[in-house]
């Protein structure tokens, strides 16, 4: 394989993982927490028992929501990939504890909440390798 085909192909592995990353952030952002934080009662709950809100409960759970949108929208674009991609892990990994310690039951959940944060964790950690330690430098030249 020529460099230029492993650099591309570690390029779009990169880009992928990073808009995976990104659009699940979107995603979690905006539909729980934002779009139907009214009729999901259990996430309003998680950040009540946290005891880590401004105003009520419901407002910072929104407000949570549109910060995470942004963030994924920032993740999308590709902007500071590796600063991006070290707070994604931090906030996967924060989110985690905050979810053990308040509704442990979460952990085991069917739809996957733990297994899901793992993944995009990988995805975090595969942007964090490919993206370039200098910014404006391709992988791997």
């Amino acid at each position: 394989m020529k460099t230029e085909d492993y650099d591309d192909m570690l390029l779009n592995l990169k880009r992928l993982s990073r808009w995976a990353l990104g659009l699940i952030w979107v995603y979690e952002g905006l539909v729980p927490k934002v779009l139907y934080a009214h009729t999901l009662p259990v996430q309003a709950g998680l950040v009540e028992r946290s005891g880590i809100y401004h105003g009520s409960p419901e407002e910072t759970l929104i407000a949570l929501g549109f910060a995470q949108a942004a963030f994924g929208v920032i993740l999308l674009v590709g902007w500071a990939e590796r600063a991006m991609a070290a707070l994604a892990t931090l906030g996967m990994g924060v989110l985690i504890f905050l979810v053990a310690g308040n509704k442990p039951d979460m952990l085991v959940d069917p739809f996957g909440a733990l297994i899901k944060d793992l993944a995009l964790i990988a995805c975090a950690i595969t942007v964090w390798k490919l993206a370039p330690l200098v910014p404006g430098r391709s992988v791997g030249r």
